[in-house]
């Protein structure tokens, strides 16, 4: 009965101490960061997932589609680009965790920002990603603060922003591997 205790316990300071690059506010939650302690490194305080205003691959005419997390499900959020090479570098490996982690518990959901729509689409296209792949819109822009491509924002299975990385590199995401399992453990 303790060990389960103690793995709650960790989940929930995992959640409470998400990683942040800088201390700005994400969208809807503006005075809610303000109002945080931030460090360098570390942000104290509960911030909602913003939800997700997106354009539809498929009609980028009509109105933008609203995305929200799932509860009991992580929510990944990957901002890129066609033209960004660290974005085409990090595809395969993004396209790995996201099939290991589906029956996890976990969505993926790819955010072209700073694209056209026929560059996106063929990105999409030919990494096999089209069914999690949106437009970005300047509300979500917005709200995410113009993220340095490519970036990745999480959410535990509460609907929390637990993880933020700007400038993914390929070795973030052993860290970001290691977060999930303690999030999908059980």
């Amino acid at each position: 009965m303790s060990f389960k205790i103690l793995i709650i316990m960790t989940l929930l300071l995992t959640s409470v101490n998400a990683l942040a690059n800088d201390g700005g506010g994400h969208g809807s939650a503006v005075d809610a960061a303000k109002a945080m302690k931030t460090t360098d490194k570390y942000t104290q305080g509960w911030i909602s997932f913003p939800a997700l205003s997106l354009k539809s691959m498929d009609d980028p005419s009509a109105d933008p589609l609203s995305i929200k997390t799932k509860k009991g499900r992580v929510q990944i959020v990957v901002f890129l680009a066609s033209w960004c090479l660290p974005c085409q570098q990090l595809m395969p490996d993004l396209k790995r965790i996201a099939e290991a982690y589906q029956s996890k518990y976990t969505d993926i959901v790819y955010v072209f920002a700073h694209d056209t729509e026929l560059d996106a689409k063929a990105f999409s296209n030919y990494h096999k990603i089209s069914k999690s792949a949106y437009l970005g819109t300047a509300k979500v822009l917005e709200d995410f603060h113009q993220p340095e491509l490519p970036a990745l924002y999480m959410s535990d299975r509460y609907g929390w922003l637990v993880y933020r990385k700007l400038n993914l590199k390929t070795p973030d995401l052993k860290e970001i591997e290691k977060f999930l399992d303690l999030h999908t453990s059980f």
